[in-house]
């Protein structure tokens, strides 16, 4: 084979080679591109998914979405967006933000506002964005923006609105809760603490802030144990605080007696508490409240009238002892009256102690009135210039009896001068012989009383000391209290009401002086001080005594005895007979109104409280019937205070005597 065939022979196989190689590279290409047609389809099927899956997305979310370039176009939205918005399709269908723009702003009632502020947006760029919107008709709308980034730059902004008009109004209505809630319990009395599930301060108002001392800020999620400490008054053991027991058991656990709160600074306060669970809405407790309020003065009060209803007690056991005392001598003394073998000189003795525990009970029955027109304000004081000297006598002479009964030894100091001071002068020495008298029953047979008096500084002082029992430091604030007694409630042996320290000292006070006690101590004797201005503005003088008898009048008087009791009306009527006078006696209003008509009496003597028509009642169609005629009506009755004078003045009587009547004042009264 020659050389031309040769190279011919190559030429074709080179040739076959590439037509192979070319075939080869032509098949890979083909293979190529049908591996990348079918990477595009797989892609294209997944970006399908994809904006599919973020077409979903946008219509399931809550906000409405639209999505804006960087000229203005609307390149996406959501049906919700149109939704809020109130936007028509075919002008989100222009795809122009600028209009859609306009129709939004319409619904606010300041739309330039609205206006301004995306635009504001728009410009600056900031990455994010956020406002509150509060449309015209009341809607209130969330709206966010944030910058869309493709391949890392600014490709337009995605803007978002929410609904939270719902959520606005819950907000509101639970501040306008939280504020009612605060104003109600900062403004209510009570104090009132709540706590956690824990037991832990969640809340204070005011008033528990000052009861505690803590305040709510300080308190928070405190303890409650350490804010409020309680313990039980009378055994002074600590109480667990009702929110334990709430807490664990679910219920309302209602006012506790007899408890305490101890302060932050120690002070006590008495307190009643209640508590309650709170419960959220499926009725699970989420923690408790605590009502509480200061009791102290009501505690305080509550102990007072006890007290004074012991002493209450104490003095009718008293009184019932101090009437009981008079009674049996006055029983024994009548029988031995009356006893055929008694001698003349045993009646008239017995006549004495009649007479004696007679004027012991009146005694008794006049302080008792004149501490009850003290309390009251109706005593009315005679001021005049009076003595010192005259009054210490006669209260002296008063309680004389007593002091020798006792075989005390009395040592009277009086001024170097006379002293005189205004006063009434029978109320000094009723304050006197008060003191005077106590100090003798309170002081051991054999025992020391010492009276003096001194002037000094516009002011008349009267000291009476008694080397007696003496007072406790614990009695000695309270010995001038209604119903006090000196010694201890058990020993009644020398009695006494507990008035006659009361009574000194509201006359002393009515006479603008006052009074003070001393005393070292029980067993240690007592000292009483009272001190009077020597001179001091008049008070509007009182009732007036009856006129003294001027011209005496012949005996025997025809005199009419009307009284409901007829040993009192035939005791009286014997001794106007002894006097000379001649007496008929009625028990009844109509026999006194027609004795009065037929016995034509010269005076009569009227009880007040008469069966079928009073003593009132009779004198005053007496005084109707017969304006003219000449009689002398005397009212007579148990009550003695200055209303009943003036009332039985107003119904035409002449005078008012108290039982039991004082027969020689009766006597000067039928003289007059």
């Amino acid at each position: 084979m020659g050389s031309d065939e040769n190279e011919e022979e190559l030429l074709r196989t080179v040739a076959l080679e590439n037509a192979r190689s070319i075939l080869r590279a032509r098949q890979r290409a083909q293979r190529e591109l049908l591996a990348a047609k079918e990477a595009l389809e797989r892609r294209t099927q997944e970006l399908a998914g994809s904006l599919a899956m973020l077409r979903a997305t946008l219509e399931a979310t809550f906000d409405g979405i639209i999505v804006i370039d960087r000229a203005g176009t609307v390149t996406g939205f959501n049906e919700r967006y149109l939704r809020l918005w109130r936007i028509p399709r075919e002008l989100i269908d222009a795809r122009e933000h600028q209009r859609v723009l306009q129709v939004c702003a319409q619904q606010f009632a300041d739309p330039a506002g609205y206006l301004a502020r995306v635009r504001d947006i728009s410009l600056t760029s900031p990455p994010e964005s956020a406002d509150v919107l509060e449309l015209a008709d009341g809607r209130v709308y969330e709206q966010l923006s944030r910058i869309q980034y493709v391949d890392g730059r600014d490709a337009g902004r995605v803007w978002s609105v929410r609904d939270i008009t719902e959520r606005k109004l819950a907000e509101a209505q639970l501040r306008d809760q939280r504020e009612w809630f605060q104003v109600t319990l900062a403004s209510i009395g009570d104090a009132v603490i709540t706590t956690d599930t824990a037991g832990r301060i969640t809340f204070l108002n005011s008033v528990a802030e000052a009861m505690t001392g803590w305040t709510a800020q300080e308190a928070q999620q405190l303890p409650l144990e350490r804010i409020f400490n309680i313990i039980n008054e009378q055994t002074r053991a600590p109480v667990e605080h009702p929110i334990g027991k709430v807490l664990r058991g679910g219920s309302i656990v209602g006012l506790a007696n007899h408890t305490a709160l101890i302060a932050r600074d120690g002070t006590e306060i008495s307190i009643e508490d209640s508590a309650a669970p709170i419960r959220d809405s499926r009725g699970h407790i989420v923690g408790a409240v605590m009502v509480f309020h200061d009791v102290t003065a009501r505690r305080l009060a509550e102990a007072a009238l006890r007290e004074a209803d012991r002493r209450k007690d104490e003095f009718l056991a008293t009184l019932a002892h101090e009437l009981r005392n008079p009674l049996a001598p006055i029983r024994q003394a009548a029988l031995i009256s009356k006893a055929p073998a008694a001698t003349e000189a045993q009646k008239r003795w017995s006549h004495e102690v009649i007479d004696r525990q007679v004027q012991h009970m009146s005694l008794l029955l006049d302080d008792l009135l004149d501490i009850s027109r003290v309390t009251r304000g109706t005593l009315s004081l005679r001021r005049q210039p009076t003595d010192l000297g005259s009054v210490i006598d006669a209260a002296v002479e008063t309680a004389r009896p007593m002091i020798d009964a006792r075989r005390h030894t009395l040592t009277v100091r009086r001024t170097s001068e006379p002293v005189r001071f205004s006063a009434d002068p029978l109320r000094v020495a009723q304050v006197l012989s008060n003191l005077l008298t106590n100090a003798a029953k309170y002081t051991e047979p054999g025992g020391q009383i010492r009276l003096g008096a001194h002037r000094s500084g516009g002011e008349v002082s009267i000291t009476v000391a008694d080397s007696g029992i003496g007072i406790s430091a614990e009695t000695l604030p309270r010995v001038f209290d209604m119903f006090a007694q000196v010694k201890p409630s058990g020993d009644r042996s020398e009695g006494g009401l507990g008035i006659g320290l009361a009574l000194a000292k509201g006359l002393v006070e009515l006479h603008g002086g006052w009074i003070e006690a001393h005393s070292a101590g029980l067993g240690r004797g007592s000292e009483f001080t009272v001190h009077f201005p020597e001179t001091a503005e008049p008070q509007p003088p009182g009732p007036q005594p009856d006129a003294a008898p001027t011209t005496p009048a012949a005996a025997g008087l025809r005199i009419l005895i009307a009284e409901d009791n007829p040993d009192s009306a035939e005791t009286l009527a014997q001794l106007l007979r002894l006097e000379g006078h001649e007496v008929m006696v009625v028990h009844d209003g109509p026999a006194a109104l027609a004795a009065l008509t037929q016995y034509l009496p010269q005076v009569a003597l009227l009880d007040i409280g008469l069966p079928h028509l009073d003593g009132y009642e009779v004198a005053r169609r007496l005084r109707e019937r017969h304006p003219d005629r000449p009689i002398r009506l005397i009212a007579i009755t148990g009550w003695g205070q200055e209303n009943d004078k003036r009332r039985a003045l107003t119904a035409g009587f002449d005078h008012h005597l108290t039982k039991p009547v004082d027969f020689a004042r009766l006597t000067e009264l039928l003289r007059s």
